[in-house]
């Protein structure tokens, strides 16, 4: 932008006097959602804010309210021009003038609504923020006066974000050539990063920072292991069995997934309807139609839908695959239950299913390899514009490759990098594709932010590793999705609306599914799960659940003879199991956290799993039910011994993992020292600080001040700011100054104390 902008008197007068007034007359509402008028008040007292309310809270009156309240215009940046219209329609209906600025009116229209923005007629315009590239645009903003400058969906500003957009880097220098009016930025999904990368480069440096809504206590969140596509669509019409789980809104990761569900649930009488991007315009504006107006109750779709879509009571809404983001699947979820009736969220979790994000992520950020070669094939046409499109450079290319499919996905946006570096120009007209080649650089000179594009594959590869941690965790689910927007909780524990918190939801007994299938076994349930532990800690965190199943029953496939597996102590130690029996047992053992897996999808032992190896008696009480349930003895041998009680010469250990955290928590809140313990107990110092640092997870109270150095705790505090317990240790040892492991859980259980204090 050239000059700065100067505001003359025009503007356009307040429509109400206070923000009751307005929320009575102009929108009709009794009463403010909390977290609202908090909001209200600090915007009219001319403060700064940033706002993170999940989407169907009433974030957008935030801002529209006090745009009636105030004397000027309010200005709303979105980058969402496909919606503007929708908000502007819902401005009409409660008679605000308002307008939308964007490309998909014509270059008259847009003149005209300039002049009107001139002449005072609007309280409220919305624009993309690539509008302030506009010369025009500028001109007209200088005549107007801002008195609130909004920008939704401000995550986009933030490379940490899952939907980083590089053209609202722009608006930081906009805001100050606005001459700084109050500006609020919003988003429906903002980790406490995130958080404080909007504030950064919005310069917002003493923004009021609010955070509400996500707290869903109507909502019951549930995550159901499916090794299959069987026992996916069984557990749908589980759930969709009632009609009080209807309407239902079924989402899955691609299009061939959306036909083939709602194939397979037509086939069982459920009647749906489906939504994707490869449906005509007419198409899917009749299919949501009908939803709307409960033509049919089963919507499944890719997340295509839903943007915009504001149906109150949708009684279920089901993840066929595990989202990209956490971000997403709040977004997606939170679409159940908007009227505040009770209404369920299902997450089908497969970890195979973590490789079809793995693709879209390969894809949209293509290697550099793969960038590379595209260019070499465009620029071998010459400079000028050449007749092809991304479709042929894919053929041609893998033609070539002779084996390596490059797909037209990650071809197109390798020219969409390669555009932005100006080395080419490219897009249809008169329905025929073009290729424009403006130079013809060596592919070492290619000016291309390599690090740009690599940053944002790692930052979305974390991204998933956030919903493969929600999805195979043991922590409340509604407490880990509140840690990760920086959400404090109103309860103490757990939600006790989640399967973690409640068990397996009623609807799985009303349905009378088929009971699991038993698992035979030639020896006792404790000595099979700790061969099982044995084996995983012998490969080292470096192999999948089937891999390692295939090791511990001596598979001898071309793949596992390949590996260092068949010359470990553990190759064929359950020889007498068959493999998806072995891989049952580790899915129960990741649920019960004595194997954890990394994001490579590679399992490995856990402190608690080390413990259990070492001793089985100690298997929870828990899992030894499981295990009673899930397992049978075949063969003859000696009388089973029960898997919960403890071995010869192990009598004075506890046998439950329950009761084991309920000794060391009254020994520490005895005031013993952790040695006493130790040596009381007659177990490892890591033991006991893993015992602390889930006491402290779960809400108990216990004094740690003894073993405390107050710059150590600072320092982890601000290091651990996004970590929770589950998380690896390894980043915030990094962050941290030199410190030992153990001393590092014992400030990370001062945090998880300290969080739980501030949260009472």
């Amino acid at each position: 932008m050239n000059a700065p902008f100067s505001p003359n008197l025009t503007h356009s007068a307040p429509l109400a006097s206070s923000l009751e007034e307005g929320l009575q007359t102009i929108f009709g509402f009794g009463e403010f959602r909390p977290g609202q008028r908090d909001v209200m008040e600090a915007i009219l007292e001319q403060k700064d804010a940033l706002i993170v309310m999940p989407t169907g809270s009433g974030k957008s009156l935030c801002y529209q309210l006090p745009a009636c309240v105030m004397d000027g215009l309010t200005l709303v940046v979105s980058p969402l021009i496909a919606l503007m219209k929708d908000q502007v329609d819902a401005l009409d209906k409660f008679n605000i003038p308002g307008t939308f600025i964007n490309s998909s009116i014509s270059g008259q229209e847009q003149l005209d609504r300039l002049h009107n923005m001139e002449m005072g007629h609007y309280k409220i315009v919305y624009v993309a923020p690539e509008r302030f590239k506009s010369n025009a645009f500028r001109r007209a903003l200088s005549q107007v006066k801002i008195s609130l400058f909004a920008i939704d969906e401000a995550h986009c500003i933030s490379g940490w974000g899952h939907d980083f957009r590089p053209d609202y880097l722009l608006l930081d220098k906009v805001r100050a050539d606005l001459g700084n009016p109050t500006t609020v930025a919003l988003t429906a999904t903002a980790t406490s990063q995130v958080q404080r990368d909007i504030i950064a480069q919005l310069s917002l440096d003493e923004a009021d920072v609010f955070v509400y809504g996500f707290e869903r206590p109507n909502l019951f969140f549930e995550v159901f292991d499916s090794r299959s596509k069987t026992s996916k669509i069984e557990r749908i019409q589980a759930l969709l069995h009632s009609s009080e789980r209807r309407p239902a809104l079924i989402y899955c990761a691609t299009r061939k997934q959306v036909e083939e569900v709602v194939k397979d649930l037509s086939a069982v009488d459920i009647s749906c309807g489906m939504y994707h991007a490869g449906l005509s315009d007419n198409q899917r504006e009749r299919v949501q139609s009908d939803y709307m107006n409960d033509e049919f109750e089963v919507m499944v779709a890719t997340n295509a839908f839903g943007m915009g879509v504001d149906k109150s009571n949708i009684r279920s809404v089901i993840h066929y695959n595990v989202p990209g983001s956490i971000e997403s699947y709040y977004q997606e979820a939170g679409r159940a239950g908007r009227d505040l009736g009770n209404s369920h969220c299902l997450l089908l979790f497969n970890y195979a299913d973590r490789g079809i994000h793995e693709f879209f992520n390969d894809q949209t950020y293509p290697t550099r390899d793969t960038i590379e070669q595209v260019w070499s094939f465009v620029a071998n046409f010459g400079l000028g514009t050449h007749n092809i499109n991304a479709q042929h450079i894919a053929d041609s290319l893998s033609r070539q490759s002779r084996g390596k499919r490059l797909n037209s996905w990650g071809v197109e946006s390798s020219l969409r990098v390669l555009a932005r570096a100006g080395h080419l120009e490219f897009g249809m007209r008169d329905g025929f594709p073009w290729i424009a080649v403006n130079d013809l650089a060596r592919t070492r000179d290619l000016r291309v932010d390599w690090d740009y594009i690599e940053a944002r594959r790692s930052i979305n590869e974390g991204l998933l590793a956030d919903v493969i941690r929600l999805a195979s965790g043991r922590t409340c689910r509604q407490l880990y999705l509140l840690r990760y927007f920086n959400s404090r909780p109103s309860f103490d524990g757990g939600c006790g609306h989640c399967d973690v918190c409640c068990g397996p939801p009623a609807y799985v007994a009303e349905a009378n599914l088929a009971p699991a299938e038993k698992i035979p076994l030639f020896e006792d349930a404790p000595i099979a799960i700790q061969k099982i532990l044995a084996g995983v800690t012998r490969a080292r965190g470096r192999f999948g659940a089937h891999m390692v199943a295939g090791m511990l029953r001596g598979a001898k496939s071309k793949k596992l003879l390949q590996t260092s597996l068949t010359g470990l102590s553990t190759y064929g130690i359950l020889s007498g199991m068959k493999q998806q029996h072995i891989v049952s047992l580790l899915d129960i053992l990741l649920r019960h956290d004595l194997l954890a897996r990394d994001e490579h999808g590679c399992i490995g032992i856990t402190p608690a799993g080390t413990e259990v190896m070492m001793d089985p008696g100690l298997l929870s009480a828990t899992l030894t039910d499981i295990l009673e349930h899930r397992t049978q003895r075949r063969g003859s041998g000696a009388p089973r011994r029960s898997a919960s009680a403890p071995r010869a010469g192990a009598a004075s250990r506890p046998s439950a993992t329950g009761d084991t955290y309920k000794d060391t928590l009254e020994m520490i809140q005895q005031g013993k020292t952790i040695e006493e313990i130790v040596q009381a107990r007659d177990i490892k110092t890591q033991s006991v600080l893993r015992h602390l640092m889930v006491l402290a997870d779960r809400g108990d109270r216990f004094d740690l001040s003894a073993y405390i150095q107050p710059q150590l705790l600072e320092a982890v505090r601000t290091a651990a700011s996004d970590w929770t317990y589950g998380d690896a240790l390894s980043p915030v040892k990094d962050a941290a100054p030199a410190c030992t492991y153990d001393e590092l859980k014992l400030h990370l259980t001062q945090v998880l104390l300290d969080r739980h204090a501030q949260d009472a």
